[in-house]
């Protein structure tokens, strides 16, 4: 779809920034070691170049230490002073050992003293470093008081995932139609480069472009091609913790729909939309979205029912970090009265509960590059790769022997 299209049908909620952004925004800087997404441990030399910049930093997300014991962890300056480019290239030592097990993401800026600047988001996985926040914790978050857990997956064993989604616990592909990402949604098993990987209690969902290819990426959801699988009930809260890289056209998610079924009225609730890319042209996003659609319904008075949506200020809440940097927890409650969104247990949103809501939901997670959304793609940087970690999905209900969505029982 066109970004015109897009902004002009009913996906127009999408292009908040649409035209922010300026000419000051560059592609300089490319890393030359290690390989972007590469394994890492001990004392890690970054090398790079930016061509055109003279000055440089790099900062990355720590997690509490003695000097700085914030719960939610601390950006670091791995540049103390800065660097001064000696012919347009430049380096520094990352301690690998003295940060999260696992992702990470190195952000390294530029400039050229006269105005012109750039960011490169080094993805990164730690073989070393100290286990932080991994894993689904044991307490029960403040949004689903009084509810049973009633699903999760902490992605500690082996997927369970099909094409169609029979037969296992996710559907690689959003059920009954729809797949809308620039790169396509692939077949969990795409032998050209499969879309799903586990590794040490994380999922991740990696978009790549092999050579002669239109793409690859992935998208899981809780009910299969028949209708059958899990079903949120409500009351219900529901919570994915995960990260990703911010680059051009990268379009993570997290979200429900109540009918998957075309051209049939239903909502779709995206807890977090979350925009990746500066620059002219790009979403220059300052947070992410919050968005409900209330699909083919209408006021009493025939008027087109009115979505809510809203971009929390997240580099004001908890950590004051973005969701590029580190990982954050997205979650939903709907109860009878209201419908509240939150970030990292933070309430950022609440709204009336809208009829369709108190149906089941189905519960989607994505990683689309590009499509639908009309921004543009542009991972060439990056050797045409990025990645997005789930640290684990969970779901509370009210009434936990509520197990059926429509017309299907539960597997």
């Amino acid at each position: 779809m066109s970004t015109a299209l897009a902004q002009t049908r009913d996906y127009f909620e999408f292009n908040y920034g649409q035209d922010i952004g300026s000419d000051e925004w560059v592609q300089s800087i490319r890393v030359q070691s290690p390989a972007y997404r590469a394994d890492v441990s001990g004392d890690v030399t970054i090398s790079f170049k930016a061509p055109g910049m003279k000055y440089a930093n790099a900062m990355c997300w720590q997690q509490p230490t003695k000097a700085n014991p914030n719960p939610w962890g601390h950006d670091v300056d791995l540049t103390p002073g800065g660097l001064i480019l000696e012919g347009r290239s430049g380096s520094f030592v990352f301690p690998a050992d003295k940060f999260p097990h696992g992702p990470v993401n190195i952000r390294i800026f530029a400039n050229n003293g006269k105005g012109l600047r750039d960011i490169c988001e080094l993805q990164l996985y730690n073989t070393s470093g100290v286990k932080w926040n991994q894993g689904i914790p044991q307490q029960t978050p403040p949004g689903a008081k009084g509810m049973t857990v009633v699903f999760e997956d902490d992605f500690d064993s082996a997927m369970s995932i099909a094409n169609d989604g029979r037969g296992a616990r996710y559907n690689a592909h959003k059920p009954y139609f729809g797949d809308f990402s620039g790169w396509p949604f692939r077949d969990y098993d795409w032998q050209a480069a499969p879309p799903f990987e586990h590794r040490d209690g994380f999922l991740r969902i990696k978009a790549r472009k092999p050579q002669g290819t239109k793409g690859s990426t992935g998208l899981l959801a809780t009910v299969d091609m028949d209708g059958k699988g899990f079903w949120a009930n409500p009351p219900f809260y529901a919570e994915c913790r995960f990260t990703a890289q911010s680059a051009p056209g990268t379009w993570p998610a997290f979200w429900t729909i109540t009918q998957p079924k075309r051209g049939v009225h239903g909502d779709e609730l995206d807890i977090c939309e979350l925009y990746g890319g500066v620059g002219k042209g790009n979403p220059n996003h300052p947070s992410y979205s919050i968005v409900s659609h209330f699909w083919h319904q209408k006021n009493a008075d025939g008027s087109k029912k009115k979505s809510f949506h809203m971009r929390p200020p997240i580099m004001e809440l908890g950590g004051k970090s973005y969701w590029s940097t580190t990982f954050h927890t997205y979650a939903l409650r709907i109860d009878e009265k209201d419908t509240v969104y939150y970030f990292d247990n933070l309430e950022v949103l609440r709204h009336p509960t809208n009829p369709e809501s108190l149906n089941p939901h189905i519960l989607l997670m994505n990683y689309a590059i590009g499509g639908i959304s009309g921004w543009k793609i542009d991972l060439e940087r990056y050797d045409n790769g990025t990645d997005m970690w789930v640290d684990y999905l969970r779901v509370f209900q009210a009434n936990p022997k509520l197990v059926q969505g429509p017309g299907q029982p539960r597997n």
